[in-house]
């Protein structure tokens, strides 16, 4: 299943604007309500699709799924990122 290359754009931007990279991270829950102009069901097939492609982490915490960018992929995301239409 193919992702919106638009959503993966807004959702590593977003957590590169909240710094989430590395030891921060945040709730899925919360891109849900960053993002309200993608339905929730989007926003979780964009991360599984970036999960694939090894741009974020996912990792389980008492409340529930957090995500978090990869340090390593880190120039690769900025490079994604302004290229944004």
């Amino acid at each position: 299943m193919q992702s919106n290359p638009q959503l993966e754009k807004d959702i590593l931007s977003t957590l590169f604007k909240h710094g989430c990279i590395g030891k921060h991270h945040t709730p899925v829950i919360n891109m849900c309500r960053n993002l309200n102009q993608y339905s929730c069901k989007e926003i979780k097939k964009g991360i599984k699709s970036l999960r694939k492609q090894k741009y974020i982490n996912l990792y389980k915490t008492y409340h529930g799924m957090d995500i978090r960018i990869v340090p390593s992929r880190l120039q690769e995301i900025k490079e994604i990122i302004e290229f944004k239409d």
